[in-house]
């Protein structure tokens, strides 16, 4: 059932007839609703205004990108970062980065729409990536590996089991870290430095600034001769940059982004512990979203008093996705009243 709220999304939706706990979405660590993150984007309001409308590449140019880009890289433990306005442009950004005869792009299963150009690409099957890297080998190519660090499934994300065995030092690695970035590994900082050591020939990581950073924007993790050559690319400087009052927020708030992911990990664990059938769910490690395939127990969660995230994805015609998500806004009443609930439905 879609409904339409007037308001920020917290961990409570009302409606004319009852009051529901959220448990969906991608705000990982609640900060739409903070009282004092929001205060630091007024502050980035009231000194960058509400939108810089220029290109990166203008003679006149705003160092705080320069600063934010310095912050994600060490957070992500990469080279170089590059901001721009979404994840999904960071994804286009690179995935066009690649489009000459000289590369062949390889998709794994479940690989964001974002890394590729033609969303109706064919995806290859984990068990015949090796065969295909070695097919485009042979034919002088450079293949470009494609996936998503977190792919809901637990396919991934820490282990990259599908990689971890294989020769890629002549392939170039491509992971969009949209669910990662900000609240997985230490302090927030991602995959880039687990998949650095898979010795690709080549690592680019892209990401939504909006899901675990809770702001406006996408970036581009890479080695300093590629952020080079990206951010002289047409798509970088035709594009509108990303918001400043969301990157100086990012950049002034570093204890609030501590302690919400501090009470996201508290959250999870609670979550863990408390459903007797964990396995049920498809989850990864270290991350907050519980994905499952079961409308019936989607329906009894919302008979329950509980909303999830729930709706064909990422187009009508797609399955439906059906997913807990625990943030660090709940409540450990929330999570308790949770579990008791998965647990019935579970047992029926």
């Amino acid at each position: 059932m879609i409904r339409y709220i007037n308001k920020a999304v917290g961990r409570e939706i009302l409606t004319k007839k009852k009051t529901f706990i959220y448990f969906g979405g991608t705000s990982y660590l609640s900060l739409q609703t903070h009282f004092r993150f929001k205060r630091w984007l007024l502050k980035g309001v009231l000194k960058y205004g509400a939108h810089h409308g220029a290109s990166r590449n203008s003679n006149i140019r705003i160092s705080l990108f320069g600063k934010a880009e310095k912050i994600l890289a060490k957070q992500a433990d990469a080279p170089a970062a590059i901001v721009v306005s979404s994840g999904y442009l960071a994804g286009q950004l690179v995935a066009k980065q690649f489009l000459s005869s000289a590369f062949e792009c390889i998709y794994l299963p479940h690989t964001h729409t974002a890394l590729k150009i033609d969303p109706r690409v064919l995806e290859t099957d984990y068990n015949a990536l090796e065969a295909h890297i070695n097919k485009v080998l042979s034919q002088k190519k450079t293949p470009v590996v494609f996936l998503d660090s977190i792919d809901f499934f637990g396919k991934h994300f820490p282990q990259f089991t599908s990689l971890k065995n294989l020769d890629l030092s002549q392939c170039i690695l491509v992971s969009d870290d949209s669910h990662g970035l900000g609240i997985t590994e230490n302090e927030g900082s991602g995959s880039y430095s687990i998949l650095s050591t898979m010795n690709a020939k080549e690592l680019l990581v892209t990401a939504s600034l909006g899901k675990g950073l809770g702001i406006s924007g996408g970036v581009v993790f890479c080695s300093l001769l590629r952020a080079t050559t990206l951010k002289k690319s047409p798509t970088f400087g035709g594009a509108s940059p990303a918001a400043l009052p969301g990157l100086y927020a990012y950049n002034e708030a570093p204890e609030i982004y501590k302690k919400q992911l501090i009470k996201l990990h508290k959250n999870v664990s609670r979550f863990i512990k408390g459903v007797k059938k964990i396995d049920f769910f498809h989850h990864h490690p270290g991350h907050p979203a519980f994905s499952f395939q079961s409308p019936e127990i989607s329906k009894g969660l919302e008979e329950a008093g509980f909303i999830i995230t729930h709706f064909p994805y990422p187009t009508e015609k797609d399955p439906m996705m059906s997913r807990i998500v625990i943030t660090a806004g709940h409540k450990k009443k929330d999570i308790e009243l949770l579990c008791k609930a998965v647990n019935t439905l579970l047992d029926v």
